[in-house]
């Protein structure tokens, strides 16, 4: 088989303001969202609130109320830095397009409310997918992007940190498996997989990653995860965290990692190829023995027990969080209970 080879060219140039118009147009971008309309709001916004500004300055209120100078100037500088973000991440946005569309693979800007069967899609209400390309190269059928949750309403309990990431399918199901990275946590795995086994690797391989998997199916875990399949991954997802949840493989990454980087790309790409081929191997004749002769006979490759860990995973960003604002509410409330006292002891001191 041919090694795999792509074009990074568009990787390597700026998205110009030509390709800005061109790339909206295909993606059929809603007008509001539209960079020129945005540009002209935020300009409008800044005219007014200078005209503003001036206003004040001539009727002499500034005397006075100074702060008001200092929300209108600082509403313009907020305007503008959040208009320069949202015009780097369309520039982005714009090179991953035309590197996906140079290679004959599909793009698209924003997808919403996928169901896929990764642990941490499944515990977000609503999301947001970013710059999802997918490619069907039989050599590595992948799919990658950046995920964001949106919360509304009761919603925001479900709130995560973004994480980009690459699908890869797999050839049989298998048990749900999560490989957590030890030094760097990326998708919310404490309490993931309650009443299942933490094995722990050997070697180096122990100070990086640990797996989690259904109680029972220890071996199974071992069967895949050989250790020549385990330095591969050290080598090249060390940084990453991975997941096999049915016939699917998740290779999860920071939320900050930038495809638009002909070097990001390019690893992504070896990655893709190299984890399809080895996994495939590893799984193409999986079989759960312990499903039973019924499963069997039905064609379900893992039983029940395997098919999915106990726990959703939490954020331990959003445990911290949640602590900071409790103990945060806990000083608010002793010192307005107890804070005439205290304050009255040091006076009498």
């Amino acid at each position: 088989m041919e090694p795999v080879k792509v074009d990074l060219e568009p990787l390597r140039h700026a998205a110009g303001f030509g390709d800005i118009l061109a790339y909206e147009r295909i993606c059929r971008t809603p007008p509001h969202r539209r960079f020129l309309v945005i540009l002209i709001a935020v300009l409008l916004f800044a005219a007014a609130m200078l005209a503003g500004l001036w206003f004040l300055g001539r009727s002499d209120i500034l005397a006075v109320a100074p702060i008001l100078g200092v929300f209108v100037v600082g509403y313009t500088v907020l305007a503008a830095v959040s208009f320069v973000w949202y015009a780097v991440g369309l520039a982005r946005r714009v090179k991953v397009a035309a590197f996906a569309w140079r290679n004959g693979w599909a793009y698209a800007d924003l997808l919403e409310n996928t169901r896929r069967p990764g642990a941490p899609f499944a515990r977000v209400a609503r999301g947001q997918e970013r710059a999802v390309v997918a490619c069907d190269d039989e050599r590595m059928p992948f799919e990658l992007g950046v995920h964001r949750s949106v919360a509304r309403g009761q919603e925001g309990a479900t709130i995560q940190r973004p994480f980009a990431f690459i699908e890869l399918p797999l050839p049989s199901s298998v048990p749900h498996i999560v490989l957590a990275n030890r030094r760097r946590s990326i998708i919310p795995t404490l309490g993931l997989g309650r009443g299942a086994a933490r094995m722990e690797l050997e070697g180096e391989f122990a100070t990086v990653f640990r797996l989690i998997v259904p109680e029972g199916y220890q071996q199974d875990a071992l069967y895949i995860f050989t250790p020549d399949l385990m330095a591969r991954v050290l080598d090249l997802g060390s940084g990453a965290e991975i997941e096999l949840v049915s016939d699917r493989l998740y290779v999860y990454l920071p939320g900050g990692t930038r495809f638009d980087r002909p070097a990001t790309m390019a690893a992504a790409v070896v990655l893709a190829e190299e984890f399809h081929r080895r996994f495939s191997v590893r799984t193409e004749l999986y079989r759960d023995d312990s499903a039973g002769a019924l499963a069997a006979r039905a064609g379900v490759a893992v039983g029940l027990r395997g098919q999915r860990l106990g726990g959703s995973g939490v954020s331990i960003m959003a445990i911290a969080a949640t602590a900071g604002v409790l103990l945060l509410s806990a000083g608010v409330t002793a010192l307005s209970l107890f804070g005439g006292e205290i304050l009255s002891g040091f006076g009498g001191s």
